[in-house]
C-alpha cells in the first residue's frame, strides 16, 4: 500500500534540483516538453527504492557531470510495509509529530540515496531530526518491500520469474509460502536434466487468472497464460522460467502487447501496494488501448503510478489533480487548476509545448496554420520547430483567462483575437497587461476579416473577393463579380474605404471565413501581398511582432 508523498532530487542528471508534495495523490502524470526532466524524475525515484546492491553510476548521472556535489534523492513513504515498522527495523525513525495520534497507514519515513565521488551508492532510512541517532542503512531485501517497477522500452525481463521482475513480486504476494518459488526453481533445475514436469510450475499459475482478466480489460487477447521453461534462457537463473501464452514466450510477442501484458501485471501489483512507473505510456499502443489505460490507471486505490507521456488523449482522460507539469530548469513541478478543466479537453497539446498562441477561434486558427505553411516553405522554420503550439479556445474570454491560468504554469503564453467586443473584455485585457502577457489584437471594434480588409493593398483585396472556397465546409454567395466591377469605378480613397468596410460587413454578417478553411484563405492572400501592406498596418504589424515573440526572427 507504499505510496511517496514527497519528493526531493539534487543534481541527478538533468535535474539540479526539484522538490514536489504529491499528499496522497496516487495516480501522478508528468507532462511537459521533451527533455524536461521527466523520464529523470522516474529514474530517480526508481534508483532510491531499487532492491538493487549494485545499481551501477557514472559521471554522467551527476549534474553537468559535477561529481563534486553529491548525486541526493529523497522520498518521503507512507503507508509502510508491516515489516519496517518494527523496532528492529525502522520504528523508531518514523517522522511523524510525536504529539499527534498516528493512524495506522499514516506512518512515514524518509528513504535518501546519495551518490558520491566514489560513484558508490548509499541508501539510508533518515532519523528524526531532533534525535541524536544517525541515518540507518536500508538493505536491498527491505526496499524489494516497497515492490518497485519501471517500464520503459525494454519489458522483456518483466516476463521472467528473477527476483528483479514485477511477475515475481506478483506471484510471491499471492503465496501463503514466500519461499514457494526458490523451492520450485531448485526442483526444476535438479528434474531438469531428466524432463520437464509441468506440475512442479502449478502453484506459479496462482496470480494468472487475475492477470488474465486486466489484460482483457486492456484489450489483449490471451488464450493460456502459464508458467513454462523459456529453453533460449540459462536454466540455472530465474529467467529460465518464464510467462508463456499457448506455450510461446511472451518475450517473443509484438512490442505493444508486450508492453500492454508489463502494465497488467503492474496493475495487478498495485493491488498488493506497489509503486509502478511507466516512462511513454502511449508507447506502442493504439488510441483507443491508451485511452482504457489510462482511465483504468487513474482510478488506483492502492500502490501508487507515476507516468510521463506525450498523448493527448492521455492528458483529456485525466483529472487535473493527475497532472504536474514539469518544465526545465524549474526546482517545483505545477498541478495543473481546475480551472483550466476545458483546455485540457479540448486543447491537451498545449501542456506539450514551451509556449503557446491563443486563436479566439476558427478563423483566427486558420490565420496563423497558412503563416505556418509559409514560414516553412520560405524558411524551413515553423511554430512547431520553436515549441511553440496554436490553441483554438472557441471564442468569449477563454483566450484571456487560459492565458492568465497557463502563465501561473510556467508556459510562454500570447493571445491572437479580435478585438470588436473590446469593453467587454476590457477587465480581462487589463488583467493580462499586468502579467506581462503579449495581446496581437485588431484595432478596437474590428474582428479579424474587418482588420484584414483595412490593411489589405487594393490588390489584395481584389483577390480576396474572388476566393473560390476550396475546402470550405460551407459555401457562400460572395458575389463576386458585382464587386469587382464596384472596385473597377472607384477613383478616390474614399470610395475605397466605403467599398472596404462593405465587404467586411457582409464577409462578417454572412460568416464567408467563420472556419478553418477560411481562415487559411485569409492567411494565404495576407501573405502573397504581404510586400503591399503598408508597415504600420495592424496585421502586419501584430504577425510581425508575432514572428519574433516566437523566436522565428529577430
Amino acid at each position: 500500500m507504499s505510496h511517496i508523498s514527497r519528493l526531493k532530487i539534487k543534481n541527478y542528471r538533468g535535474i539540479k534540483e526539484l522538490s514536489h508534495e504529491f499528499g496522497d495523490e496516487k495516480f501522478i502524470v508528468l507532462i511537459g516538453r521533451g527533455d524536461s526532466g521527466k523520464s529523470t524524475i522516474l529514474s530517480a525515484i526508481n534508483a532510491a527504492l531499487s532492491p538493487s546492491w549494485n545499481l551501477s553510476f557514472s559521471d554522467l548521472d551527476f549534474y553537468n557531470q559535477d561529481t563534486s556535489q553529491p548525486i541526493e534523492i529523497e522520498l518521503t513513504i507512507k503507508e509502510l510495509p508491516s515489516d519496517l515498522l518494527k523496532e528492529s527495523k525502522f520504528g523508531f525513525f518514523l517522522q511523524n509529530d510525536l504529539d499527534e495520534d498516528c493512524k495506522p497507514g499514516e506512518e512515514q519515513i524518509i528513504l535518501k540515496l546519495t551518490v558520491d565521488k566514489t560513484l558508490e551508492p548509499r541508501w539510508v532510512v533518515k532519523a528524526r531530526p531532533e534525535t541524536n541517532n544517525e541515518d540507518k542503512p536500508i538493505s536491498g531485501s527491505d526496499r524489494a518491500l516497497f515492490a518497485v517497477n519501471f517500464i520503459s522500452d525494454y519489458t522483456d525481463h518483466q516476463f521472467a520469474y528473477n527476483r528483479q521482475s514485477p511477475l515475481y513480486a506478483l506471484t510471491k504476494a499471492n503465496l501463503t509460502d514466500s519461499n514457494t518459488i526458490e523451492h520450485i526453481k531448485a526442483e526444476l533445475i535438479r528434474a531438469m536434466a531428466a524432463s520437464v514436469d509441468g506440475e512442479k510450475l502449478t502453484p506459479l499459475n496462482a496470480p494468472l487468472e487475475s492477470l488474465k482478466q486486466t489484460a482483457s480489460m486492456l484489450g489483449l487477447n490471451v488464450s493460456d497464460l502459464c508458467a513454462h521453461i523459456d529453453i533460449k534462457e540459462n536454466p540455472y537463473t530465474g529467467n529460465s522460467i518464464a510467462l508463456h501464452d499457448d506455450k510461446l514466450p511472451y518475450r517473443l510477442h509484438g512490442k505493444g502487447s508486450k508492453r500492454l501484458m508489463s502494465i497488467a501485471i503492474q496493475t495487478e501489483l498495485t493491488k498488493h501496494g506497489g509503486i509502478v512507473l511507466v516512462d511513454e505510456l502511449e508507447q506502442g499502443l493504439e488510441p483507443d488501448r491508451i485511452v482504457t489505460l489510462t482511465r483504468i490507471l487513474k482510478d488506483t486505490k492502492s500502490g501508487q503510478v507515476f507516468i510521463t507521456t506525450h498523448n493527448a488523449d492521455v492528458v483529456s482522460e485525466c483529472e487535473c489533480h493527475n497532472l504536474f507539469v514539469r518544465h526545465k530548469d524549474s526546482s517545483i513541478l505545477l498541478n495543473v487548476p481546475e480551472s483550466l478543466y476545458a483546455c485540457r479537453r479540448y486543447n491537451p497539446n498545449v501542456f506539450f509545448a514551451r509556449k503557446v498562441i491563443l486563436c479566439e477561434g476558427d478563423t483566427e486558427q486558420g490565420f496563423l496554420r497558412a503563416v505556418d505553411n509559409w514560414l516553412w516553405a520560405d524558411n524551413r522554420l515553423n511554430f512547431s520547430s520553436q515549441g511553440v503550439v496554436l490553441a483554438n479556445v472557441g471564442g468569449g474570454a477563454n483566450m484571456y483567462i487560459y492565458a492568465l491560468r497557463l502563465h501561473e504554469l510556467g508556459y510562454g503564453v500570447c493571445v491572437f483575437a479580435d478585438d470588436d467586443q473590446s469593453q467587454q473584455h476590457k477587465t480581462h485585457k487589463e488583467n493580462c497587461f499586468k502579467k506581462g502577457i503579449k495581446l496581437f489584437l485588431c484595432n478596437e471594434g474590428n474582428c479579424l476579416e474587418q482588420q484584414l480588409l483595412n490593411d489589405l493593398s487594393w490588390n489584395g483585396v481584389a483577390k480576396l473577393i474572388q476566393c473560390g472556397q476550396t475546402n470550405f465546409p460551407k459555401t457562400h454567395v460572395i458575389p463576386s463579380d458585382n464587386m469587382k466591377a464596384q472596385m473597377e469605378k472607384c477613383t478616390n480613397n474614399e470610395q475605397e474605404q466605403a467599398l472596404r468596410n462593405d465587404i467586411a460587413s457582409r464577409a462578417k454578417t454572412d460568416k464567408w471565413f467563420k472556419h478553418i478553411p477560411g481562415g487559411e484563405f485569409l492567411g494565404s492572400i495576407f501573405i502573397e501581398v504581404y510586400d503591399e501592406i503598408k508597415d504600420e498596418a495592424c496585421m502586419k504589424q501584430n504577425i510581425d511582432s508575432l514572428l519574433k515573440w516566437c523566436g522565428i526572427t529577430e
